[in-house]
């Protein structure tokens, strides 16, 4: 059996794959423990980078010095620039101001193309489920591509429909599963979600 190539199971964790492509790799995701694996350390080495683009640096060098160093060259000017764009992609929304969430509607639908798009703001999922009488008695759970649980959470409701906060999810794809906790646990919907 032929394993992923690394460069295409690292645009699969980034969420940047292809659609056409995405269908065969996970067919054998499914099948095979050591990619699953591999992709589980790709993710972990995008979290880690994404972590570290976030801290900041413990000792930091005296103004004088940051000015110096612009004034002699235009070059380290541009390079500190760049930098800090980079740095800003990289972190994504971390210094921007606390927005209410985005309504993401959940419908049931098939195909690669159909996965919801969340982006890395909060987001408010809100499934095509009518809501009960309790909606204590429900739960979503997220599990990654490999089927690992990332989020268990106890449901609300909006409009007359079964809702979650989600604060933040990784790049990647991901299954969003909405059960019955009661009388016993009870698989009521799957969706698809695509984190950006």
């Amino acid at each position: 059996m032929q394993h992923i190539e690394e460069n295409l199971l690292d645009q699969y964790a980034l969420g940047t794959l292809p659609a056409e492509s995405i269908a065969e790799l996970e067919e054998h995701l499914l099948a095979c423990s050591i990619c699953q694996s591999r992709l589980v350390e790709a993710d972990q080495l995008l979290l880690l980078f994404r972590e570290a683009a976030t801290l900041e640096d413990a000792h930091p060098t005296p103004r004088w010095r940051n000015a110096f160093a612009l004034r002699n060259s235009f070059l380290s000017g541009a390079a500190a620039v760049l930098s800090a764009l980079l740095i800003m992609l990289i972190t994504g929304d971390s210094h921007r101001a606390k927005l209410s969430p985005a309504i993401l509607a959940m419908e049931s639908l098939r195909g690669p193309e159909a996965a919801a798009e969340m982006a890395s703001t909060p987001s408010l999922l809100v499934f095509d489920v009518a809501a009960p009488a309790n909606p204590a008695d429900y739960e979503i759970e997220i599990v990654d591509a490999v089927g690992n649980v990332v989020l268990k959470r106890g449901t609300e409701v909006r409009d007359g429909r079964l809702a979650v906060l989600v604060e933040r999810l990784a790049r990647g794809s991901y299954w969003v599963r909405v059960y019955r906790s009661q009388p016993a646990k009870e698989l009521l919907a799957e969706y698809s979600l695509r984190a950006k």
